[in-house]
């Protein structure tokens, strides 16, 4: 099946005009191109969704989707103006400016009318803050006006106070004054009663209200998109909200842009691709289009690049393949069933709260942890354990990649990474235990050494004191203490050089001494990770001549600076 599958089927009429599954696929320019030499150019870009032209406007560059933007329909202007316009709860009057202008260069009678009939309140918010209205009276001359001011009818003189709004409001004033001019005059004379405090909030209200259909929620509702559910929780619990995204769609057109952005190898998108069902798959396209908006109100993000609304897609994806294999584990037959019963966002909240889980184990272990009692910051974990903790400590929980991705954190994107991370807490939670019967009293810090504290030096240089008949107090080594053990430390031979087998006991003997456990416990414990400490030191000295050992480039000891 291709990937087509995933996206609704077109009405087509005239069987070589492109559907807009096809045009949201090209590149910006392209897909104008496309657009315009379409059979039916008009019927094309009305049948896309309102969030797809949104996009597709982006991606082309709103100056140049002029041709678009005068064959939308109104309800395609309303929402570009709804997510264009407003800067969080207040209007932007660069970005009214500019959209009004666009939209009289796009179609000036058709905006004339829809704007004076829609939206004559966000008309009037933007002359009341851009421009200064004085009427002629009988025994004036216009040269009694300041410069600047200039009038259309010679009785309503008009300023025009931000020289960046000139050319727009200029234009809108004489168009309008063309088309009516009565209407002109009672728009400049409302003018003087016009609250805008008052308009603005209305008009965010309205705003907000037709946004909320899309998934845009305010935030303090959208904000539950990452509310804790249990994938027990959610088996067991009888779904009223399952009744209402099981009712038949409306007539709307189906937004396919965040479908196009899914990765062929997620769960959920394979899932998909098996429905037979077309309705229940509008559904779910129109259903996980909402979901990422509330994404993007719960994250307070304004986006305006498809590379942006990929990252949440991938985000939303990412946690509902989380959410999938928890519930019925990789088979995309069982995911078929799960998305047909469940809601997206309950699935999606599964798979968040398994990050959630990782949060709250690491705050509790943490809260009671050896290491919160010696007050180290989180680079005493070295730079991995480091990593993954900072990232589970995040107010959201991310994944650690070490750089792989480009990027040090990211959100999690498989049940997997979230398995990794707990197999990789329950090793820092050993090793914490293991430093706690090591070292019961307070470690000094800072040291003196050429590289900070973290567990591994802390321990190896203990050892390597105990090995080399020093006191016990918690010192760096010099650089000839170093030297000296190193040459009982590496086997002799061709480079490079291997741990003694009996220097991997004696640290065995001198831990299982020193904390009072038995060998086999700590090996239970920590031994993967004693086995990585020793690897690690085969790599970073194994083929460095002992002579030659430098304490600036020697980090899992403590050594004197």
């Amino acid at each position: 099946m291709d990937k087509s599958r995933l996206h609704p089927p077109e009405k087509r009429e005239i069987l070589s005009s492109p559907s807009p599954k096809d045009v949201l696929g090209l590149p910006g320019k392209k897909a104008l191109d496309a657009i315009l030499g379409s059979p039916t150019p008009a019927h094309l870009v009305q049948s896309l969704a309102e969030e797809d032209l949104f996009w597709l406007v982006q991606d082309i560059g709103p100056e140049d989707s002029l041709p678009i933007l005068s064959l939308a329909s109104n309800d395609q202007w309303q929402y570009l103006l709804d997510l264009e316009l407003w800067e969080m709860d207040r209007l932007s009057i660069g970005s009214v400016n500019r959209w009004l202008g666009l939209l009289l260069e796009a179609d000036l009678q058709r905006f004339l009318i829809w704007g004076l009939r829609e939206h004559i309140k966000l008309v009037e918010f933007h002359l009341y803050k851009n421009i200064d209205v004085r009427i002629k009276e009988e025994d004036e001359s216009p040269s009694d006006f300041d410069e600047g001011f200039f009038s259309l009818d010679g009785v309503f003189y008009i300023r025009v106070r931000d020289e960046r709004h000139d050319h727009t409001i200029r234009e809108f004033l004489r168009r309008l004054a063309e088309h009516d001019i009565d209407r002109f005059h009672n728009v400049l004379l409302e003018l003087a009663g016009h609250l805008p405090a008052e308009a603005e909030e209305n008009m965010y209200r309205l705003r907000n209200a037709r946004l909320a259909e899309k998934g845009f929620l305010p935030f303090e509702e959208a904000v539950g998109i990452y509310q804790y559910v249990s994938p027990k929780s959610l088996i067991k619990q009888e779904h009223e909200d399952q009744k209402i995204v099981q009712k038949p769609l409306s007539f709307q057109p189906v937004s396919v842009s965040t479908s196009l952005l899914m990765k062929e190898q997620d769960l959920f998108y394979m899932s998909l691709k098996q429905l037979e069902n077309s309705h229940t798959l509008e559904r779910l396209q129109v259903e996980f289009a909402g979901m990422c908006n509330q994404i993007l109100s719960a994250d307070g993000l304004v986006i305006r690049d498809k590379d942006d609304l990929a990252a949440v897609v991938g985000k939303a994806c990412g946690y509902l393949d989380i959410g999938l294999e928890n519930l019925g584990g990789k088979d995309p037959a069982k995911g078929v069933r799960l998305v047909e019963k469940y809601p997206l966002n309950q699935i999606f909240r599964v798979g968040y709260g398994a990050a959630l889980e990782l949060k709250w184990k690491t705050e509790k272990w943490l809260k009671h942890s050896w290491f919160a009692t010696q007050v180290f910051s989180l680079s005493f974990w070295d730079d991995d354990w480091e990593g993954r903790l900072e990232g589970l400590l995040k107010k959201r929980p991310l994944f650690y990649t070490s750089l792989s991705d480009g990027v040090p954190y990211r959100e999690f994107k498989a049940l997997q990474e979230i398995s990794h991370c707990h197999k990789a807490l329950d090793q820092i939670i050993n090793m914490d235990y293991l430093l706690s019967l090591l070292f019961p009293r307070a470690v000094p810090y800072p040291i003196q050494a050429c590289h900070p504290l973290t567990y591994k030096n802390l321990i190896l240089t203990c050892w390597a004191r105990h090995h080399l008949a020093l006191s016990q107090e918690i010192q760096p080594l010099l650089a000839e203490q170093l030297k000296a053990f190193f040459q009982d430390l590496l086997a002799k031979g061709e480079k490079p050089y291997h741990v003694k087998q009996e220097m991997r006991q004696s640290f065995l003997d001198y831990v299982v001494a020193r904390s009072g456990l038995r060998a086999g416990e700590i090996e239970d414990r920590v031994g993967k990770n004693l086995d990585v400490l020793f690897s690690e030191l085969e790599t970073e000295y194994g083929s460095v001549s002992i002579e030659d050992l430098d304490p600036r480039y020697v980090r899992h000891f403590l050594v004197s600076s």
